[in-house]
């Protein structure tokens, strides 16, 4: 359970696995102290994590934060842990820190995959999160309809918006519930997001993948990230935010990306 001083901030990082390094930069609200599940597809990693700034175990700087901010400090504990190169994978505002982190300091990055996430600006941005934090009374239906659009349909089987829903009832430290000063600040940086222009200059090979009915990412955020770099694939799958979780094909695919020597999908 390591802390490590990083761009003026005491940050909290775990690595596991004895495989080539893998940094994976995690979501809105992520505190590595909450559980998740165990990854068998992670197996030939080295997984980095990291709590960013603000949340979990991490200092939490009492001032405005930026998008830079996040990026640097990615990059920060990179340096820090003598990584010269990495593949990296970017879930949802992890991908819009990776966006940053990729287009800032483009040689410590490998491969690329951005997963359920937008490249921002006025007309590409992620749903504003904002908007749930201040919905008092319907918090967690909010949050979930927007995970998954089918949600608003009593017809539809979705094991995980449920199992997702039950957590939430239990857990009240879980997003959306407990707002903290870091996470207020986390929401800002999130709403000032914006790579649409600097994306064009990416020229790593880059895997792109999101749910089919995510709200908060939706398919043409994808799209606009696929037209705009250049050597990027893209992916849809069965699901919506937590596709991840949703499609078993999901995570498969990335790593086929991932450990590919060519910039074709393996079948």
């Amino acid at each position: 359970m390591p802390f490590i001083h990083v761009n003026g901030i005491q940050l909290y990082y775990e690595m596991e696995g004895d495989g080539s390094p893998l940094l994976i930069i995690s979501g809105t609200g992520a505190d590595l102290r909450n559980p998740r599940p165990k990854n068998p597809h992670l197996n030939d990693f080295r997984v980095l994590r990291y709590d960013q700034r603000g949340l979990g175990q991490t200092a939490s700087p009492n001032a405005n934060y930026t998008m830079a901010d996040y990026a640097d400090d990615a990059a920060s504990l990179l340096d820090s842990l003598e990584i010269d190169h990495i593949n990296v994978i970017g879930i949802s505002f992890g991908g819009m820190v990776a966006q940053q982190l990729v287009t800032r300091f483009p040689n410590k990055v490998n491969k690329l995959v951005l997963a359920c996430t937008s490249p921002g600006g006025n007309n590409f941005s992620s749903f504003d999160l904002r908007e749930i934090v201040s919905d008092s009374p319907n918090k967690v239906e909010s949050w979930l309809q927007i995970l998954d659009s089918r949600y608003k349909s009593s017809d539809e089987n979705l094991p995980i918006l449920n199992m997702i829903k039950d957590a939430l009832t239990a857990n009240s430290r879980l997003f959306p519930h407990l707002v903290t000063d870091g996470l207020s600040r986390q929401l800002e940086a999130r709403s000032q997001h914006d790579c649409t222009d600097t994306l064009r200059d990416v020229s790593h090979e880059t895997l792109i993948v999101g749910g089919r009915y995510d709200d908060i990412a939706p398919l043409k955020n994808l799209l606009e990230m696929h037209r705009l770099i250049k050597n990027s694939q893209l992916q849809s799958f069965e699901g919506g935010h937590l596709f991840l979780m949703q499609d078993k094909q999901a995570w498969p695919a990335i790593i086929s990306f991932l450990l590919s020597e060519s910039d074709t999908l393996k079948a």
